[in-house]
């Protein structure tokens, strides 16, 4: 097979990009990504007879921080092939590529997080990245009563990230620019949900379905959480959500050090930037991957 060639789409091609996305992703997150995000420079398509069928985005990021220092960091975002172009390596050309092009603009660290747990093994063979982020993801049928309900506060990006950094403090994360968490809660508001305050912790929150809601990021002062159900803590801040945001089922995920994680994201990272990157202590933290 002919080695794969990507490029930068044109301004007539945007309507054959929104294509692509609403036949993989739906159109949730459509317009709030081509307004708010997309820049046709940061982006890669692979054509078959003139017309694109896969794409991929890079986003700066913002930082990949440890206790030894800190790099830019870019993410890779929506890669995604039409249907019945699939398995040919399109989107894995696209995704090394975007690897390459982050570099080039200033953005040594590169970050992906794969939509399913295949990915990880299949982009690992193919590509520079590797595992690196890992998550703690609880599934919670019923909230704990608490007498001590705590008090949630929908924040601005501006806040949450104020709050989300200082809880972060000590762990290897991605200290995200603010305009990717201003994005975030575009796409949090859209499904109802926002970012919020509460007390001294954080939360991410999405509302799925009618039954469902995802707590896409949970931060409390304290890193040591096996289980959100019993610790004094969370129990608190469950409830608080519970109580705004009443639903049959909550998925959280939160880091934490004494719980088994699994697989959440992957990190392309050259041998020069800061020792420490690849020394945890903490398991990094990825934060919002807008899944």
């Amino acid at each position: 097979m002919s080695k794969i060639v990507t490029r930068q789409p044109n301004t007539d091609e945007i309507p054959a990009l929104h294509h692509i996305w609403t036949n993989t992703f739906g159109a949730i997150g459509l317009e709030s990504f081509f307004r708010h995000i997309f820049d046709p420079e940061m982006c890669l398509i692979a054509l078959v007879k003139k017309t694109p069928v896969a794409m991929g985005y890079l986003i700066p990021n913002g930082n990949i921080v440890s206790l030894n220092g800190s790099a830019k960091c870019s993410m890779i975002y929506s890669v995604a092939t039409l249907p019945g172009y699939r398995g040919k390596g399109l989107g894995t050309a696209i995704v090394n590529d975007l690897i390459s092009l982050s570099r080039e603009i200033g953005y040594p660290a590169v970050v992906l997080c794969p939509s399913n747990d295949e990915l990880f093994d299949y982009y690992s063979q193919r590509s520079e990245l590797h595992d690196w982020f890992y998550v703690n993801e609880q599934v919670v049928n019923v909230v704990p009563e608490s007498l001590n309900t705590s008090q949630l506060v929908n924040v601005p990006a501006d806040k949450y990230n104020t709050l989300r950094e200082s809880l972060l403090s000590g762990i290897n994360h991605i200290e995200h620019d603010q305009r990717i968490l201003e994005y975030q809660e575009l796409l949090c508001t859209e499904l109802g949900g926002g970012l919020f305050q509460i007390d001294d912790s954080c939360a991410i929150i999405e509302r799925q379905t009618a039954k469902t809601v995802w707590i896409k990021e949970l931060l409390t002062p304290d890193f040591d959480i096996i289980d959100v159900t019993t610790d004094a803590n969370t129990v608190d801040l469950l409830a608080s959500i519970a109580e705004k945001f009443p639903a049959k089922e909550y998925i959280i995920r939160f880091p934490s050090q004494s719980v088994m994680w699994r697989r959440f994201g992957m990190l392309a990272i050259p041998e020069y930037l800061p020792d420490g990157l690849t020394e945890t202590g903490f398991a990094p933290w990825y934060g919002m991957a807008f899944d």
